[in-house]
Order: C-alpha cells, then sequence, then structure tokens
C-alpha cells in the first residue's frame, strides 16, 4: 500500500519544528513567532494531523531516570514465508521493553531496541523473544553508553 506524500511548505516545516521541541506552545505565542494568524496556525495544526503528520502529543521521558538503563541492540533471523515480517514483526513489538522493531534486508531480518532494567530483566525479554517459533536466531549488542537518541525529525 503507497502512502500518499502530503504537500508541506515552510509554514508547515516551522510548525513541526517548533512543536517537535515543545507541544505545549501556547497557539498564541506560536502564531507570533511564526508570524502568521492563530487561525491560519490552527487550521495547519488540524491538517498535519488529520493527514498523519502529525501522529500524536507525548511526555518525553528519561528512561534513566526510571532505572532503564539496560540497552541492548538485538538482530533477528526470523523463518521465512507469507507475510511473515507483518506477522514476526508484530509478536516482537508486542514485547515489552521494545521501543524499537525495524525490518531489515540483509544477513538479519530485523534490527530490535530493547530497553530493560537490568541484566535479568533483559535475559527475560530474550526468552520471550527466543521463545517465539518463528524465530531462527539472535545476536545481541550491548549498548555501553547512549551518546544521542532523539526520536524529533529534522525538518
Amino acid at each position: 500500500m503507497k502512502r500518499k506524500k502530503t504537500a508541506i511548505d515552510d509554514t508547515d516545516l516551522s510548525i513541526l519544528r517548533f512543536l517537535q521541541n515543545d507541544c505545549q506552545v501556547p497557539l498564541d505565542d506560536l502564531a507570533k513567532k511564526l508570524r502568521v494568524p492563530k487561525s491560519t496556525l490552527h487550521y495547519r495544526i488540524k491538517r498535519l494531523e488529520k493527514e498523519g503528520v502529525i501522529e500524536g502529543y507525548y511526555a518525553k521521558v528519561n528512561p534513566l531516570k526510571l532505572g532503564h538503563d539496560y540497552v541492548a541492540i538485538v538482530l533477528v533471523r526470523a523463518k521465512y514465508g507469507p507475510h511473515y515480517h507483518e506477522r514476526v514483526g508484530a509478536k516482537i513489538a508486542a514485547i515489552p521493553g521494545v521501543w524499537g522493531v525495524y525490518y531489515v534486508l540483509g544477513e538479519y531480518d530485523f534490527i530490535v531496541l530493547v530497553r530493560a532494567l537490568n541484566r535479568e530483566d533483559y535475559m527475560r525479554k530474550l526468552e520471550s523473544l527466543s521463545n517465539m517459533t518463528d524465530i531462527e536466531r539472535t545476536s545481541t549488542q550491548i549498548a555501553a553508553k547512549i551518546v544521542k537518541e532523539d526520536p524529533r525529525v529534522y525538518v
């Protein structure tokens, strides 16, 4: 299924830049900063939401402050079959602590990003992954230090 590309202009890009840095900024303040009428700003934001460019708003939580400082990158080789990447990807994504699942081409089928409280917590998550009948093998890399994580899209 092809995704329809949304027409984005410089005003939309400016709106997205501001909202990614602070989605709680009052519309009046944002309208002044962007030099557009508040009604235009409101319309543009609603359109970006409706078209799926803006998928939601959330609090950026520091996982380290909550003790989730064990980060693993797991390479997964899955068993081939019809639509296996959708089926297996959904199963992997459902494991608590998995915050990224990427279907990739090459020696492995998926790259899985996992956060855990400690090694034991990670091993429970890995066990869930390894026990899936669709998984042939995994290879894990443990992050020694997080240099950068940023969910924003630079526009």
